[in-house]
């Protein structure tokens, strides 16, 4: 009996760097192996590594054993260390040694019951295996979690290393890189570790660019990137600083965005560019930076990616979500804390506060907050239930200061902190603050904006919601100020003062980690009914429910569909078309084209009289049959594309055209290459027009000429379009078959880490 770390780990070791095929076969349900493990051993043996999951459910899996098969020197470990970090170095484990040598028949029977197993009772670990095997994986309770974490046993140099949910994302950016992926965007809840993930994908770049729209951000960067690269060169675009001759800038928005300021760099100057709080990309001054740089790959940032807070910025990453772990997740791997959650009924009155634009407005809004009723309310539950440091968020700089006073005339030592005036004992700057919350002299601080995003304080284990969070970015970032982890809390109270006040029935949905906009999420359910992350409690005030109950009532998804159609509408000043709802809105695409675009079109009494026309007609049904037919392979979209003329449709075309916009399709774009990555098109690259043409003459054109719409003419080799079309081929219809194959473009080529249908 000898300790595993003096034994396994030389052994693994010396197993790698020889370059020996390495097999392992684990558990998969409720396996305490952390999916980062599987993805770092994937990631560095590579070829080299078979990895699979053992699949009998009817028979537990409980065995540690390693076997070395080194010929006559093989020798087999059974014991308790488990393959990793502390198990294979510093923790008491102990293995009974079997040598081949001395002991064949025992060594043959591990050797021969572990193929058995491992090739007859198992399921290969495929990259959508393991996907699938990281979106449902939970933290077992009362387990000790085995984790390849701090530096691994793989590697003997000590320096700062991915961690967790940083491993499987970097393993992703990777691949997607490796697919022609130049655009990406990670969604991680905050306390994951987002800057050192950007830090780590960028150490093959030289020229870096970090976008932020605060400085404090910006400085917090820094030193991680610090950390990570200690050698280079780091400098600051902002109002205050223009230093030069840096390896990594770290710039405000605000001041690279404008044109003077962006013409001070060429517009291939940074190789990799990373956009911290995506989701504000979308604003006009992201906008300017982002079309005038041409980074080798640029990275989006964000915890919060609803659509309908910001419009297009999937659209600005080329719609590739490379790696997703929400609030929820984190919650469930026990990367934040839990949270306890009251729901309290408040019985402010909305609509009797002016709702104009979208928004209610902030004066009439925080007349009706800053009452003493309701400050006493809160002051009430407070003192029940919040612990010692809280941080609550305010509508407006005078509801900070009016809830201070309050709060400070109960004996309950608070600050405002905002971007208002400062006022002597009632409003601290945030550094100030934060410190008088640390040390305790105050109790809470009472803040406007300030604090939603780029700012952590672990050790806060209350927030207040006071104010109606209809925004669902806002109420996750309010949410996540407190579920870092900390020395001694437990979980994070949150107490959510809720009115009649516009989308608050979305809030059971949110705190599950779905998305309210989606069909499922507020229809026909109760908060009971959601599934909300292990070890964290949710309760409503009855009145509260019933309140959830009257908004959903007024709240069908029609509704909300032809609401989103015109908010987007709204924001883009024209008629949104079938790409601005894929991209803009967060209820799936598909529900808009249940009946056909031209039929919601026509129930929001948006159809032109040209459209009016074509319903029940031949041209309607073509519109259908494009926007459903099925996609293996996006073979289609060049095939019909070649139909279309600049605002015209052609009847027919010749095959030889045809072949064409095949050919570019897929030669001109690295992403569409995904297509042809199969044995039957293994040597694409050295085709020409002829095998590109061949392969839309026996496939596509073969497949659509089966339908009612499409023929081919073999002895003349042209492709055309039913002779029920004729009387329809105008600039209006092109209009629309155009955003049909665009939008059918994007969403077969988009990257997402979990799919959400």
């Amino acid at each position: 009996m000898e300790s595993g770390a003096k034994l396994i780990a030389p052994l693994l070791l010396e197993a790698t760097k020889r370059g020996v095929p390495v097999k392992i076969l684990t558990g998969r349900y409720m396996s305490v192996t952390e999916p980062s493990a599987i993805y770092y051993l994937v990631d560095k043996l590579g070829g080299r590594l078979d990895i699979r999951f053992y699949a009998e459910n009817l028979r537990s899996f409980h065995p540690k054993a390693y076997i070395f098969d080194y010929g006559d020197e093989a020798e087999v470990f059974v014991g308790s260390s488990n393959l990793s970090l502390s198990a294979l170095t510093r923790e008491l484990e102990w293995n009974y040694r079997l040598a081949k040598s001395q002991h064949p028949e025992d060594y043959g029977k591990f050797s021969t019951n572990f193929d058995d197993l491992f090739y007859n009772h198992s399921v290969v670990i495929t990259h959508q295996v393991l996907r699938d095997y990281t979106l449902g994986w939970k933290k077992p309770a009362f387990v000790k979690v085995e984790q390849l974490i701090e530096q691994s046993y793989l590697e003997e140099e000590a320096r700062i290393n991915p961690r967790g949910a940083q491993i499987e994302a970097l393993y992703e950016l990777k691949k997607a890189r490796e697919e022609g992926v130049v655009k990406g965007l990670v969604i991680a809840a905050t306390g994951v570790g987002k800057t050192y993930l950007a830090a780590f994908d960028s150490l093959e770049h030289q020229q870096i660019l970090f976008l932020a729209h605060r400085e404090e951000i910006l400085r917090q960067a820094e030193i991680s990137y610090k950390n990570v690269r200690p050698g280079a060169k780091t400098g600051f675009f902002t109002g205050a600083a223009k230093d030069e001759n840096a390896d990594i800038y770290f710039a405000t928005v605000q001041s690279l965005a404008r044109e003077q300021n962006l013409k001070h760099f060429p517009r291939d100057f940074f190789s990799y560019i990373i956009v911290d709080e995506f989701h504000h990309a979308a604003a006009d001054s992201y906008l300017s930076v982002l079309e005038y740089f041409r980074p080798q790959f640029l990275l989006g940032l964000t915890a919060t990616p609803y659509r309908t807070d910001n419009r297009d910025i999937y659209a600005l990453c080329d719609d590739n979500v490379i790696y997703e772990i929400y609030l929820k997740d984190a919650i469930n791997r026990d990367l934040l804390a839990p949270f306890r959650y009251y729901g309290i009924y408040d019985d402010t009155d909305y609509s009797q506060v002016e709702y104009r634009s979208g928004k209610y407005v902030v004066d009439d809004l925080e007349r009706q907050l800053s009452r003493q009723e309701r400050a006493g309310l809160v002051l009430e539950k407070y003192k029940r239930f919040a612990g010692g440091k809280t941080l609550a968020f305010c509508v407006s700089i005078n509801h900070a200061n009016y809830m201070v006073q309050y709060f400070n005339q109960h004996n309950v030592p608070s600050a405002a902190v905002h971007s208002g005036p400062a006022e002597k004992g009632l409003v601290m700057d945030r550094t100030a603050a934060i410190s008088a919350l640390e040390s305790g002299r105050i109790k809470v601080i009472f803040a406007v904006d300030i604090f939603n995003e780029g700012v952590d304080i672990p050790s806060i284990d209350s927030v207040m919601f006071l104010r109606p969070t209809e925004s669902f970015v806002v109420f996750l970032q309010q949410l996540g100020r407190g579920l870092r982890k900390d020395q001694g809390k437990e979980c994070l109270t949150v107490l959510d003062f809720i009115g009649n006040y516009k989308r608050a029935h979305y809030i059971p949905a949110l705190l599950a980690g779905e998305n309210p906009m989606h069909p499922r999420g507020v229809m026909q359910r109760k908060p009971s009914d959601y599934i909300y992350p292990e070890n964290c409690q949710v309760q409503f005030d009855f009145n509260v429910l019933d309140l959830f109950e009257a908004l959903a009532k007024s709240d069908p998804l029609k509704k909300r569909m032809t609401d989103d159609y015109f908010r987007l509408q709204d924001s883009l000043g024209r008629r949104p078309t079938r790409v601005d709802l894929f991209e803009g809105s967060d209820i799936p695409i598909r529900e808009f084209l249940k009946n056909g675009w031209l039929r919601f079109l026509e129930a929001a009494g948006e159809l032109e009289l040209q459209e009016l026309r074509w319903l029940g007609t031949p041209a309607e049904d073509f519109l259908k049959v494009l926007e459903k037919t099925p996609m293996t392979r996006a073979y289609k979209i060049p095939t019909i594309s070649a139909v279309l003329e600049g605002s015209r449709i052609n009847r027919q075309v010749p095959l030889a055209q045809v072949g064409e916009y095949f050919m570019s399709f897929y030669t001109d774009h690295a992403q569409h290459q995904k297509d042809l990555r199969d044995k039957s098109n293994r040597n694409w690259k050295a085709w020409g027009l002829k095998e590109f043409t061949d392969l839309a003459k026996r496939n596509p054109v073969h497949f659509l000429s089966k339908g009612r719409f499409f023929n081919y003419d073999e002895i003349n080799q042209v492709f055309y379009l039913s002779e029920e079309l004729e009387p329809y081929l105008g600039s209006e219809l092109a209009g629309h078959v155009m955003d049909i194959l665009e939008y059918r473009r994007r969403d077969y080529f988009r990257k997402r880490f979990r799919e959400d249908d």
